[in-house]
């Protein structure tokens, strides 16, 4: 199949002296990552991890549950034994808490696999990185776009 080149041509840098053009760039197709769609094959194993990993994290998030409630039926000590007892719950639920945010991106990936829309970046739209998906599977954004948003949120 014969491979369709994109051609950006760029303008020319002008200097006080004369005038420099900037070469050509030419992208295949294939390498525009607009223009890749993940396989199939790989779309299937997203979801597998994603259902493994959101399967983990309502099994850790259900023995919290029965931890804390466990620990209130048996609470009896003195002041500083509560203090200790009331901070412990208090980092659970805190670390909970963040198992339902990432339960929540574990989610949403799902429903976008399903959409067909999983691995699309939600701002620049081009497809995510196969390899960054595999590392973390409900991310929403590509590392330009990632980057651009931590920069501007720490201004």
């Amino acid at each position: 199949m014969p491979v369709k080149k994109i051609t950006k041509k760029k303008s020319a840098v002008k200097s006080s002296k004369n005038v420099v053009p900037i070469k050509k760039t030419t992208k295949t197709a294939k390498e525009s990552s607009s223009s890749k769609k993940l396989s199939v094959k790989f779309r299937r194993e997203m979801e597998k991890i994603l259902n493994g990993m959101r399967k983990n994290l309502l099994e850790d998030i259900n023995n919290t549950m029965k931890t804390e409630s466990d620990h209130l039926k048996f609470d009896v000590g003195d002041f500083y034994d509560s203090a200790s007892s009331d901070r412990e719950r208090e980092l659970s639920l805190s670390l909970s808490q963040r198992d339902r945010q990432k339960l929540n991106q574990i989610e949403d990936a799902l429903k976008r696999l399903e959409a067909k829309t999983y691995g699309q970046c939600l701002m620049c739209k081009d497809l995510i990185s196969e390899d960054r998906l595999k590392v973390m599977p409900f991310t929403v954004y590509c590392v330009a776009c990632l980057e651009e948003e931590e920069a501007s949120n720490s201004n």
